[in-house]
């Protein structure tokens, strides 16, 4: 008996020590960033230069592998049924962690099946006007719009800006005839073809439409270091009506499965650092917000907060999937 409890403490030390030694070794092959978004938009450019910046710090190669459609579903399983070995991360956000498993039956949960790493691309949403609105201010525009019932334009139903224009409603005692556009850049486009009279859109929209659009308000609680860079002088909501909701806000970044070991998470965590320098942030489209949390616990955090603002919301719209 002795013997065989020997031998099976021995084989179970060799285990450790060599799983260890394995992790100890991470990466010693590529790494696969999966983005549940189309190549060429924002996310994508972000994922991208994140998967670059994390290249070199780890010294493999980290390579964007793009799976859109699906309503994000598809991209999320291929990480959570891959192994929990730090070779295949995943490019959350708002659609995949929060909208999605708030609106419908999905086989993942964000917060059992992930151990998010980081959240950095970041976008508020803002009131947009064409150039030549005869609303000025945000009062005149909240005036005609009790007087007449306005177009909305947004993207689509239940993504951020809808919900930002839907809060915005319910704050203010508006009513809106919505127009779901598709895209951002199609609702913007959509603005300034006249086809709705106001839309909500990313607060860096304004910089493929400058002199096209007015913004007349940020829809946040809250002042983020990057709106006075896309719109200056333009307030938020929280500051110019304390008293009043304000703050469907998008943010991303990496995740990578949960069971991951933690020496592996702990590497990725310190090569991740440097997406939070200053001199990544300079390399940012500046069509790209950015906002910097780093960690699971914190970023665990801000998810948290989405799903408590975005619940809601898309309760009132009726989207929310009753469990």
């Amino acid at each position: 008996m002795k013997t065989i409890i020997r031998t099976t403490l021995a084989a179970t030390a060799s285990l450790a020590l060599t799983a260890g030694a394995a992790n100890a070794e991470y990466p010693e092959k590529p790494i696969t960033l999966v983005v549940s978004f189309a190549a060429g938009g924002n996310a994508d450019v972000v994922a991208r230069l994140n998967a670059e910046a994390l290249s070199e710090q780890l010294g493999v190669p980290v390579n964007v592998v793009n799976k859109p459609g699906g309503a994000h579903i598809p991209a999320t399983m291929s990480v959570v049924e891959a192994p929990a070995d730090g070779y295949t991360l995943f490019n959350w956000s708002p659609p995949s962690f929060m909208v999605v498993p708030l609106t419908r039956e999905v086989p993942y949960n964000p917060m059992e099946d992930f151990i998010p790493l980081f959240a950095g691309i970041s976008a508020s949403n803002a009131l947009y006007v064409r150039a030549d609105s005869p609303y000025e201010t945000f009062e005149q525009f909240i005036e005609g719009a009790k007087e007449n019932k306005l177009t909305m334009g947004v993207n689509n139903l239940g993504a951020p800006p809808n919900l930002s224009a839907v809060q915005m409603a319910n704050e203010f005692g508006l009513e809106f005839k919505t127009i779901a556009l598709k895209t951002v850049p199609a609702t913007m486009a959509g603005l300034v073809g006249g086809q709705v009279d106001v839309a909500v859109g990313q607060v860096a929209s304004i910089y493929a439409y400058e002199g096209e659009v007015r913004p007349l308000i940020i829809l946040d609680n809250n002042r983020r270091e990057f709106f006075e860079k896309d719109l200056p002088g333009i307030r938020t909501v929280g500051e110019a009506f304390p008293d009043k909701e304000a703050g469907v806000w998008v943010h991303g970044g990496l995740a990578v499965k949960a069971g991951t070991p933690d020496e592996i998470v702990d590497k990725l965590l310190e090569a991740s650092q440097v997406l939070g320098s200053d001199e990544f942030k300079s390399s940012l489209p500046k069509s790209v917000g950015y906002y910097w949390v780093h960690g699971p616990d914190a970023v665990s955090g801000l998810i948290q907060e989405g799903v408590d603002l975005y619940s809601p919301i898309l309760d009132g719209l009726g989207l929310l999937h009753k469990k």
